[in-house]
């Protein structure tokens, strides 16, 4: 498997841009900031208009439990963390943060027999005007998702909204179903990913321009993490096929000359459950950039799910400097190719509403 990404061209502007680049705007200046000022004759009215007015702005504050129920720790968690997420970048409500939720909390995470009154009442230093609670079973390939969505300020109880994850995809738009039923909450908007358009100019630049791909041609054993189950390593070239459940760098022949390839071997418990996934190191990119990736593989089973995962730089909990995931693209699942090479070929211009796509990762998984 090889693998050529470049970029070229100016993406046509988002919907709703003002600026050509679109990321002109990400910090306009307000006038909330500028300190009081007191007039001489009137000292006292316009701190407190001004205090009235902070006081009307105050949001609503939700707060999202962890989940319980049968599915990984680290699914609930990352679940939860979803629905937290898309609800603070919808701007309605004031999302406690998954920190701050788990120190407040300090207790098993409720399930759908949970006393909602109770719970409230736990949690009654944060007044929540929104609280969602429930519990998660099976995987992020065939799971359900139970929550209990409680608007307690016109609500008598909890409404109670189950919805099924058929694969990794359909979590945002889950989390996105379940808290559109709340009060003023905005349909969810995504960019318009619009493809590079297959003319001159593309062809011209997709010939001429770098491949952006870290180690794209598998010639050394570096820029790619395999990630199963607990294991992280990064594949070792090897003239051989790999093990079982493992990946190397399998150098090939193509008559005399070398063809180094990325190569992966399933049990049938690693294609039925969690799968396998090799993962590139960042490639920095350019906002409002087209790209094209391109690559060969061959299968004689397994599907090949390739996801390409944009970032943005953003502090973790501990105030270190990280990678936060804004965007995700699936480029069209493949199966097995009787044995043949076969190439795809997909177009995305990556972007977020609010943040701008510094970095990407390329992600390979596999599984049946």
């Amino acid at each position: 498997m090889g693998f050529d990404w470049k970029g070229g061209g100016e993406a046509p502007p988002r919907r709703g841009n003002r600026r050509k680049q679109g990321w002109g705007d990400l910090c306009p200046t307000t006038r909330r900031n500028r300190p009081l000022r007191y007039n001489a004759i009137m000292p006292r009215p316009i701190p407190l208009i001004a205090l009235l007015l902070l006081l009307v702005a105050a949001k609503p504050i939700a707060v999202i439990l962890p989940l319980s129920g049968a599915a990984e720790q680290e699914l609930r968690d990352k679940v939860a963390a979803s629905l937290r997420a898309k609800l603070d970048r919808d701007g309605t409500y004031d999302v406690i943060p998954g920190v701050t939720t788990a120190d407040t909390w300090d207790a098993p995470a409720p399930t759908l027999q949970s006393d909602p009154a109770e719970l409230r009442n736990r949690l009654k230093s944060l007044e929540p005007a929104v609280l969602i609670f429930g519990q998660l079973d099976g995987t992020i390939r065939d799971g359900t998702l139970a929550l209990h969505v409680w608007d307690i300020r016109s609500d008598a109880k909890p409404r109670l909204i189950e919805k099924h994850l058929g694969a990794p995809t359909d979590l945002r738009f889950v989390a996105e179903d379940i808290l559109q039923t709340l009060a003023d909450v905005k349909p969810f908007e995504h960019p318009n990913e619009l493809a590079v358009q297959t003319d001159a100019e593309a062809e011209a630049l997709w010939r001429s321009n770098p491949n952006l791909a870290p180690n794209g041609t598998f010639d050394r054993s570096a820029d790619w993490e395999t990630l199963y189950e607990a294991q992280r390593y990064v594949p070792a070239i090897s003239d051989d096929p790999p093990k079982t459940d493992t990946v190397v760098i399998q150098t090939l022949r193509d008559g005399d000359q070398p063809n180094p390839v990325l190569a992966m071997k399933l049990s049938t418990y690693a294609a039925e459950n969690n799968g396998m996934a090799c993962l590139s190191a960042p490639i920095p990119i350019q906002a409002a950039a087209r790209y094209r990736l391109s690559f060969r593989y061959k299968s004689d089973g397994p599907k090949l799910h390739i996801f390409i995962k944009g970032y943005t730089p953003a502090k973790n909990a501990k105030g270190e400097w990280t990678e936060r995931e804004i965007y995700r693209r699936q480029v069209p699942p493949t199966g097995a190719t009787a044995g043949q090479w076969v190439t795809v070929v997909d177009e995305l211009n990556p972007q977020h509403q609010t943040f701008p796509v510094t970095t990407l990762r390329i992600d390979l998984y596999a599984y049946l």
